[in-house]
């Protein structure tokens, strides 16, 4: 005897599916429903290709789910299997996102440092060679003052008097104020371009 798939209800499919595997059972109900599931669906997640996604997932599940049902209502279980996936939907969307911009920020702060570490790096090899241009008395004179040592100091450990290390270092601050004003001057328009 043949069954009339199209005249039974939607618990008798059911049955047929989860006592029997019954494909042809499974066909109706997808053929039933999966239009109306697909526009509930579609009106929440407001795109075609997710719709169809959650769609294919939800009778999937209904069918790898067959020999355990114990659903009242075909109709209502799948309306509510639609809820729950629609709402896993959005939590892992939501998560993505998360995901997606901590990536972007991290990125970014380390392409800013990368660029503020290029930048200094810059600005000190500029800075030796400008030390380098120094007259060699300058030189020390300004290395010593920067390593902390006061003037006095610089004056004793070099036997010259104080006078004479503040007029390096004067020298030694406006020889650099003029090399690295270009250079600073360079690296303020590149920087506008980051």
């Amino acid at each position: 005897m043949e069954i009339k798939y199209a005249s039974l209800t939607d618990e008798e499919l059911l049955d047929l599916l989860r006592d029997n595997d019954d494909r042809k059972a499974f066909e109706i109900v997808y053929v039933r429903y999966s239009t109306r599931i697909f526009d509930y669906i579609h009106a929440r997640v407001k795109d075609r290709y997710i719709a169809q996604e959650i769609v294919q997932e939800l009778f999937f599940g209904l069918w790898k789910k067959r020999r355990r049902l114990s659903v009242l209502t075909c109709r209502g279980y799948l309306f509510s299997a639609s809820k729950n996936l629609i709402i896993s939907h959005y939590r892992k969307e939501i998560a993505r996102t998360a995901r997606q911009k901590n990536w972007e920020a991290e990125r970014s702060q380390q392409e800013e440092h990368t660029y503020q570490e290029t930048l200094v790096q810059d600005l000190r090899v500029r800075y030796r060679e400008g030390l380098n241009l120094l007259p060699d008395k300058c030189q020390r004179v300004f290395a010593l003052s920067r390593d902390g040592l006061s003037n006095r100091e610089v004056a004793d450990q070099l036997n010259i008097s104080e006078k004479t290390v503040e007029q390096h270092i004067t020298k030694a601050l406006r020889f650099l104020k003029v090399y690295l004003k270009e250079h600073l001057a360079y690296l303020m328009i590149l920087s506008t371009f980051f």
